[in-house]
């Protein structure tokens, strides 16, 4: 009877003991990291789209981890998904992501008709859909009956028809001979077309529709000029920019029209590709950002970061729009996830539409997305540039 107590003391220290060195085994072991998908087309040959966005949400990743993560010293971490461009597989990338309960969004990739798909997607599946580059105007639209999981910081087809028929009509164009692909993005882009034309009746234009891979555009340059066109304005991707561009130098130089162009081909190496082509031409395109412009704190700042983490300077990279979107957006993400205070997917949707501000490398976001609103960017982020003789694109008439 006497050693009763004495068992009982030596079961509490052991209690005791064990629970302190649980304590310390769960602090030993390392959080699990909070994770952001993307889908973008890694796999088609000459795009440096889908790598861009990568490196900024790498570059994003590196700072906001260095800073202590989110959620309590969470490390982000990136996985990425090839989808080709092609939008089934983008909606089996986002499905998969989706049944990874430590996935907190995904961003995808440059083509329109993937992250099309995808939207409805999102708002299915309660998966934040991020956009670093895809314009299509519907991609953010909201959908009846259903909460709007499509977010993006980019330009839309709208604000980028409207600044390039700015753009002309500024130097007296008013005959528009339109160059658009037979898909979502194309149909996007002349939906915006009809839309400027009907608030200014004295602008003419005329449609000519071509499927992606075409690489002959001699005879619709010729039929263009024949309709009277003073600049052909293209919607294209750099697989076709570049056979417009040479076929138009090809002609008389008297006949040779200005160019006035959509930013998908600054998704690739159509800069170097057509330089000695763009020196024969008046060939503007439109975007939103170039580390060629003037540098403020912060680009400098974020090329020194591309340089210690990626060994290059900033000039070396391509689609650069989808970079600094990518990194912007990146940072936005975490503000979320530290404001909904969890990796609750629907929790962070809410949280991306009452984000603070914050001084990002596009903009200065004052408030990035309202319930109403899922746009980061304005009309007012687009501009117009052209390539200098070193392939590097300047903006113009800022």
């Amino acid at each position: 009877m006497e050693k009763k107590p004495r068992s009982r003391w030596r079961f509490y220290v052991a209690l005791m003991f064990s629970l302190c060195a649980c304590d310390w085994l769960a602090a030993a072991q390392p959080l699990p990291p909070v994770i952001i998908g993307l889908t973008a087309e890694f796999g088609v040959q000459g795009s440096h789209t889908a790598q861009s966005i990568e490196k900024g949400i790498a570059l994003a990743i590196d700072e906001i981890n260095a800073a202590g993560g989110v959620l309590g010293g969470r490390q982000l971490k990136l996985e990425t998904r090839d989808d080709r461009g092609v939008p089934a597989r983008g909606v089996d990338n986002f499905t998969d992501f989706a049944r990874q309960t430590d996935v907190v969004a995904v961003f995808c990739g440059r083509f329109s008709p993937v992250a099309l798909e995808i939207a409805p997607l999102a708002s299915k599946l309660g998966l934040p859909l991020l956009d670093p580059w895809s314009a299509a105007d519907d991609i953010t639209k909201a959908r009846s009956g259903e909460p709007n999981y499509a977010f993006r910081l980019s330009l839309t087809d709208s604000w980028a028809i409207e600044t390039m028929l700015e753009h002309a009509r500024a130097r007296g164009i008013n005959r528009i001979a339109m160059f658009v692909p037979n898909t979502a993005w194309g149909r996007s882009s002349e939906a915006a077309m009809l839309a400027y034309a009907s608030r200014h009746p004295a602008l003419r234009h005329e449609v000519f529709w071509y499927n992606w891979g075409d690489t002959d555009f001699s005879e619709r340059l010729v039929q263009a000029q024949a309709k009277g066109a003073q600049a052909v304005l293209t919607v294209t991707n750099e697989f076709e920019g570049l056979p417009i561009v040479k076929q138009m130098t090809s002609l008389p130089v008297a006949q040779r029209l200005p160019i006035i162009s959509h930013w998908g081909l600054l998704g690739g190496d159509f800069g170097a590709s057509a330089r000695s082509y763009l020196e024969q031409i008046d060939f503007t395109v439109v975007h939103t950002f170039s580390f060629s412009d003037p540098l403020n704190a912060k680009a400098q700042a974020v090329a020194a970061g591309v340089k210690r983490l990626y060994g290059m300077e900033v000039s070396q990279m391509r689609a650069q729009v989808g970079f600094a979107h990518a990194y912007d957006m990146t940072h936005l993400l975490a503000q979320a996830i530290k404001k909904a205070g969890s990796t609750n997917r629907a929790a962070i949707r809410g949280a991306l539409e009452r984000l603070d501000a914050y001084d990002g490398l596009v903009r200065q976001y004052a408030k990035p997305f309202t319930p109403t609103r899922h746009e980061a960017l304005e009309k007012r982020q687009v501009r117009m540039a052209r390539f200098s003789k070193d392939g590097t694109l300047k903006s113009i008439g800022r």
